[in-house]
């Protein structure tokens, strides 16, 4: 996380979308560093993903690092596609360590084309396929090499602004929307 806080930046008034997000653990403890206006958490589990999973995240990180959350949060359980989200009212997407399971991209793509600001960006945190197709182990679903990020990418006029390497094998890929 110090990494991703070093070299990516939002502003406090900005709005910002998690996609994938799981029970947004990452996300509470990145915003309580550094915060925005809102986040709006995206992920198709209601299980994993509650407003009580998301309160006891907080209240974690909270008691840990002696600060205090005060962002806006809103839950939804459906696809990017049919939330009801204003066209060009989101400054920033992060998808950790999700790309991989998202689908269908060509409802996907233009949804985020649709709702991320001009100049608005996406930050992916992605295992890659390097030098031959990997599969992640944790939901066995085929690892994208970057250039086929960047063409998927490239198709909603988002270019690649930044790369981080986080691991190994696993980076920060940051896309602009042109």
């Amino acid at each position: 996380m110090k990494q991703l806080l070093e070299h990516f930046s939002w502003k406090p008034s900005d709005t910002l979308l998690s996609l994938g997000c799981g029970s947004a653990w990452w996300e509470v403890n990145l915003l309580l560093h550094r915060p925005c206006r809102e986040i709006i958490l995206v992920d198709p589990n209601t299980q994993i993903l509650s407003m009580e999973a998301v309160q006891e995240s907080i209240d974690y990180f909270e008691k840990k690092q002696s600060l205090s959350f005060s962002i806006q949060v809103q839950i939804f359980h459906k696809p990017i596609a049919q939330l009801p989200i204003a066209p060009q009212s989101i400054d920033g997407i992060f998808v950790f360590n999700a790309w991989h399971e998202l689908s269908p991209l060509e409802e996907i793509l233009p949804a985020l084309k649709r709702i991320v600001k001009p100049g608005g960006w996406i930050l992916l945190e992605e295992e890659l396929s390097l030098n031959h197709r990997r599969i992640h182990e944790g939901c066995a679903k085929d690892l994208h090499f970057q250039e086929e990020i960047d063409l998927q990418m490239a198709r909603i006029q988002f270019q690649i602004s930044q790369k981080l390497v986080k691991e190994k094998q696993t980076f920060y890929l940051k896309y602009v929307n042109r």
